[in-house]
C-alpha cells in the first residue's frame, strides 16, 4: 500500500465496487488493492491505494467511453481511471451508476 492516509477512502471505494459487481470473480482482495475480473476472465474494476489519490479504473471505460457521466468527468484522468483524493467527495456518489453502466459493457469490449 502506497500510502495509509487513504485506506478509508479505499474502503468506501471498495464497498460500492463490491456491492455493484457482486457475482463476478474478485481476483485480488488485499488491503489497499481490489481487482475483480469478468466472467470471461477480461479485467473489468481496479480500486488501488497510490501515493497521492485512490485509483479507480475500470477496463470498459477505456473501449465505451460514453458511459462515463458527465458529472464525473473531473475525476477522470486517462482513459479508464477516475482519481480520488477525499473520503467525503460528493462524486463518489455516482460510482454506483457508473459501475451499472459498465457491466452493461461486459461482452462488448
Amino acid at each position: 500500500m502506497k500510502n495509509p492516509d487513504y485506506l478509508f477512502l479505499w474502503a468506501r471505494l471498495t464497498d460500492i465496487v463490491r456491492e455493484g459487481c457482486a457475482g463476478l470473480p474478485v481476483i485480488v482482495d488485499e488491503l489497499g488493492d481490489l481487482r475483480i475480473e469478468t466472467e470471461a476472465g477480461r479485467p473489468f474494476a481496479i480500486v488501488r491505494i497510490q501515493l497521492r489519490h485512490v485509483g479507480l479504473y475500470l477496463l470498459p471505460l477505456y473501449y465505451h467511453p460514453h458511459t462515463l457521466p458527465d458529472r464525473l468527468a473531473p475525476r477522470r484522468h486517462g482513459a479508464a481511471t477516475l482519481r480520488f483524493t477525499e473520503e467525503e467527495d460528493p462524486l463518489i456518489g455516482d460510482v454506483a451508476s457508473l459501475i451499472e453502466r459498465c457491466l452493461s459493457t461486459i461482452g462488448h469490449y
